[in-house]
């Protein structure tokens, strides 16, 4: 994996949370299309990751978003900010306790 931005050539940072993807303190992953992208905090451009270090990392990301209890979403979107310094941003339709809270909730 790179640890430089592909477009202003800046560090991506590193994470302790993912062991099978230590690059980036901010991911964002569609588990239904398999794409797991870096953001830049420098320059706010998404970096797609290579396709054989995606799997097991995304799935580590869709079971960290889930075990989140405060989590912001909307239809497509969702950001969660673990309690290690990671950011994630979900994207994909949202989850269905999520739905229920939207119309039950206060």
């Amino acid at each position: 994996m790179y640890q430089d931005c592909l477009f202003c050539n800046s560090d991506l940072g590193s994470n302790e949370v993912l062991p099978t993807f230590s690059v980036g303190s901010r991911l964002a992953f569609d588990a239904q299309r398999g794409r797991l992208w870096v953001i830049c905090t420098m320059c706010d451009r998404w970096n797609l990751s290579p396709l054989d270090e995606r799997w097991e990392a995304i799935e580590e990301c869709e079971r960290r978003f889930r075990g989140t209890p405060v989590r912001f979403s909307t239809d497509n979107i969702g950001l969660a900010h673990l309690p290690e310094g990671l950011a994630l941003v979900r994207i994909g339709p949202a989850q269905k306790p999520e739905i229920a809270a939207w119309r039950y909730g206060r």
